[in-house]
């Protein structure tokens, strides 16, 4: 056993020494592999290797840069960059696919894809990071710096500018059932803090300071073990459902190349109604039914073909309803505004309510910087007259019987802060959406972790209609109840579970996370005052 911590110690020595190419490339390294510990994957046991790694290539890197803090800045800038560049190609490849739908048009805008946007996300967290090399000492001082700065930067991306916080940190517990529930007291971000902290632990035990080293192993393991408990307990609370209500999701499978041709326009309704006519003949209808359709589900402006409505109306029975998505415009002074939009039709086809997307999808669904990027020749994706508008604020549907809920359109359901505040909870969100664009890619299956997590963080059911995957029921603590997998279609009937009093997390959001953040900081000041540390 000494003999292999000698021989690991020796290796680790090595790594610290790498300079140049070499840190950068096995940091890059050890960014790539961080990625499979998300959804699809879940190998999350890899961050006992790769986050201890980053943290050895920075202790090398400020071994070299010594005294100088601009040399030492821009040493953690370039080792971070190229770990998380590496992070965020192999966690975001899936986005090239969304160019080869229509590969004549789009198919040069691979690069993007590819280099551009996992370099340009990367520069988060490498700024972050470089910031933390004037605070870098050694022992936990330095594991905590790193946990702090990376937890900070995973906060700032999911908020800076449009904001996209995709596989940050909480997310390496999303494919567990039991360690998940702790997003229903920590949320995302604190439990992105609680991974960094607990698989950085390995660092420690080659450093010097055998008493260090037992406290930080000893309070991770109580963070561990304080996880599995709480997971273990909240689980075995029993599921309730909502008497008299029953859900129908239709999948139709539309292959994302042929929803918007022309030809196409007049055929697709009637898909959906001899889909949903079928599913309703084969369930048993008590009481209401909410019948759920995928975003932009056909390729005409729902609220201006009555003959569109009146076929819905005449396909529905009595005490349904249909949730559906949709595009429409409104008239503003002389020019067309369209949004993206989720419908409420009732049983006689009459439009109940209507609700707006308002975080839209930058390049998508509208091209940000238009002004430089449309005279280069870049177009947004989804085909519309003119950019899509972004609706003011989030809000709930109210239907009867004091049931409400909120829609979420595609990407919304992976930013905790478009989920309505506790004075306003909904009794159900709904997750329309459309994966059709990335193929059978990593993509649709982190979509739904991440909308999965949403339902546990609120104590609230979700459910998930996609066109072409993954569709699927969710209870409040996230199990999945029922679904139609990846590019088949079908559809699924269920009762509709009950929502838990409030989470944790509903109360005080990301409060908790701040708290945390406070805490920590504090304890390293006052490390910095009684012990002693190095920064040299």
């Amino acid at each position: 056993m000494v003999s292999a911590i000698g021989n690991a110690r020796t290796l680790i020595n090595s790594i610290r020494e790498l300079s140049g190419w070499r840190r950068g490339l096995l940091a890059f390294v050890a960014g790539l592999v961080s990625a499979f510990a998300f959804p699809p994957y879940g190998a999350f046991p890899v961050l006992w290797v790769t986050l201890p790694l980053l943290i050895f290539l920075l202790d090398g890197a400020k071994e070299r840069a010594a005294e100088r803090r601009k040399a030492r800045f821009a040493a953690f800038f370039r080792t971070a960059w190229a770990f998380f560049f590496g992070f965020f190609l192999i966690g975001l490849f899936w986005i090239a696919e969304a160019f080869l739908v229509d590969a004549k048009s789009y198919g040069w805008m691979i690069p993007f894809a590819l280099v551009i946007l996992p370099g340009g996300l990367a520069l988060i967290p490498a700024i972050v990071i470089g910031a933390a090399s004037l605070f870098w000492t050694s022992g936990i001082s330095r594991i905590l710096v790193f946990v702090v700065a990376l937890a900070l930067s995973n906060w700032l991306r999911g908020h800076i500018l449009t904001g996209f916080p995709w596989n940050v940190w909480g997310y390496a517990f999303a494919d567990n059932l039991t360690l998940m529930q702790s997003f229903s007291a920590l949320g995302i971000y604190g439990v992105g803090f609680l991974v960094l902290l607990v698989f950085s632990m390995p660092v420690v035990l080659f450093d010097q300071g055998r008493k260090a080293a037992a406290v930080y192993i000893s309070a991770c393991a109580v963070v561990w073990a304080g996880v599995v408990v709480y997971g273990t307990n909240r689980l075995q609370a029993p599921q309730q459902s909502v008497e008299g209500l029953r859900v129908l999701v239709i999948q139709p499978n539309v292959p994302q190349a042929d929803k918007w041709k022309p030809e196409n326009r007049q055929r697709l309704l009637p898909l959906y109604l001899q889909q949903t006519q079928q599913a309703l003949a084969e369930m048993e209808q008590v009481g209401e039914t909410l019948i759920f359709w995928p975003e932009s589900a056909f390729p005409f402006l729902l609220d201006e073909q009555p003959g569109a409505l009146e076929a819905i109306g005449a396909t529905l029975p009595q005490n349904t309803m249909l949730i559906t998505g949709g595009i429409r415009r409104e008239l503003s002074g002389n020019q067309n505004r369209f949004f993206n939009s989720t419908f409420v039709v009732s049983d006689e086809g009459a439009l109940i309510d209507i609700y707006d997307k308002v975080r839209l999808v930058p390049f998508g669904e509208y091209l940000p910087m238009r002004w430089l990027l449309q005279s280069i020749g870049v177009e947004r994706l989804v085909p519309a007259p003119a950019d899509f508008t972004a609706a003011a604020r989030h809000k709930k549907i109210d239907l009867k019987n004091s049931f409400s809920f909120q829609p979420l359109i595609c990407y919304e359901a992976i930013f905790p802060q478009t989920v309505l505040p506790e004075s306003e909870r909904p009794n159900l969100l709904v997750n329309l959406t459309n994966d059709g664009w990335f193929g059978e890619t990593a993509g649709p299956y982190q979509h739904l972790a991440q909308a999965r997590i949403r339902a546990v963080e609120q104590g609230v059911p979700l459910v998930r209609a996609a066109n072409t995957g993954i569709s699927s029921l969710v209870d409040s603590n996230g199990r999945i109840l029922a679904e139609v997998v990846l590019n088949k279609k079908g559809s699924f009937n269920s009762e509709l579970p009950e929502i838990l009093r409030p989470t944790l997390y509903v109360r005080v959001g990301d409060s908790i996370f701040w708290g945390i953040i406070l805490v920590v900081v504090s304890l390293l000041l006052v490390m910095e005052k009684l012990l002693p540390t190095r920064r040299d």
